[in-house]
This record gives C-alpha cells, sequence and structure tokens, in this order.
C-alpha cells in the first residue's frame, strides 16, 4: 500500500470519495471522523517509519475519533507496515 498517496488521496478528495476510498482499504471511517482527521495529516512524518508514531499524535487521533477507534486505526497501521 502506497501512504503517501492514501493519505493525500484522503486529504484531497471529497467527503464521500475519501470514505470509498478508506472502505476499500478496510478503514472503516464516518465522514465525521474523515473531516476529524484531515487537519492531522499534515502532522504525519515520515520518520515516524524509523521512530514510531509519537504518543502525543496518537493522542489527537484519539481525540478526533474516539479512543476506541483511534487504538483500531493504530492496531490497522501496525498491521499493514
Amino acid at each position: 500500500m502506497d501512504y503517501l498517496q492514501l493519505l493525500n488521496d484522503i486529504k484531497m478528495k471529497s467527503d464521500h470519495e475519501a470514505k470509498v476510498l478508506a472502505d476499500s482499504y478496510g478503514i472503516n471511517l464516518s465522514v465525521q471522523e474523515i473531516r476529524a482527521l484531515r487537519p492531522l495529516i499534515d502532522e504525519i512524518s515520515f520518520h515516524w517509519l524509523f521512530t514510531g508514531v509519537p504518543e502525543s499524535f496518537i493522542a489527537k487521533v484519539k481525540s478526533a475519533v474516539g479512543e476506541k477507534k483511534g487504538e483500531e486505526l493504530f492496531r490497522q497501521y501496525l498491521d499493514m507496515i
């Protein structure tokens, strides 16, 4: 999976298109969750592949989509890398 392309597409596409795209990757997000996550996309760093995702960013994701969904998204991310 090309993560950079996926993130760019979610950022640039309409809400509906982003939801369809996320669904196609098995990532279940509502339109409201997509809207909440979009501002965080700009904070993502390539360096995290080597250093790990900072707890502060994980907390922001959980704040945006809820504790349970945040954990689920992080688990899916770890399974994909």
